[in-house]
């Protein structure tokens, strides 16, 4: 009987040592009571020079978004870009361009953020001047041709200059409302 236990118990030792050795890595990985670590932000791909282009149901173009240089992000699902360039396609060829320095976007791209220098420039067409706004800040609601923002904002169309803080442009209504601390010049279109 002395030979069994004998044996048995570096066994019982090895076993409870293991134990020991997983309950300690449970303790210190997960089980302490303390949060996990949360993935990193890393980009899980990265692009160089790309172009989307959004159709609508009957295969026209709505709007195209490119960029030199875009990362995208697994844990948040978000895209970077540097240098992003947006062009929503207007229905009587008064095309949007935005542009900045950097900006995000959502997984289906219909939803950016634009920073840094931001530029919108309506083109000119017979019936309007062009119109440009500059900021610093720009959200982009791409499907429903509407940008806006919140900060301080530089409009000149044609000859006239508003500035103001706070912007809404509606792209197929053809129309921008400033929302506040609201200065400018306009500029009266000669009748004929």
């Amino acid at each position: 009987m002395k030979a069994r236990v004998t044996t048995l118990l570096p066994l019982a030792l090895m076993l409870l040592l293991a134990g020991i050795t997983l309950w300690l890595q449970y303790i210190v990985s997960e089980g302490s009571g303390g949060a996990a670590k949360p993935p990193a932000h890393e980009p899980d791909a990265i692009v160089e020079n790309f172009t989307v282009q959004r159709l609508d149901a009957s295969g026209k173009l709505l709007y195209t978004f490119s960029a030199p240089r875009m990362a995208h992000f697994a844990d948040d699902g978000l895209g970077e870009v540097l240098y992003p360039r947006v062009v929503q396609l207007g229905r009587d060829g008064g095309d949007l361009v935005a542009t900045a320095n950097r900006g995000t976007y959502n997984r289906r791209i219909d939803e950016a953020r634009l920073y840094g220098n931001v530029q919108v420039v309506r083109e000119a067409t017979p019936q309007y001047p062009e119109f440009r706004a500059r900021t610093e800040y720009l959200h982009l609601l791409t499907e429903k041709g509407v940008a806006k923002t919140d900060r301080s904002v530089i409009i000149t169309e044609g000859r006239s200059i508003l500035t103001g803080v706070g912007m809404v442009v509606e792209r197929d209504k053809r129309q921008f409302t400033l929302q506040s601390q609201v200065r400018g010049v306009f500029d009266a279109p000669k009748r004929k």
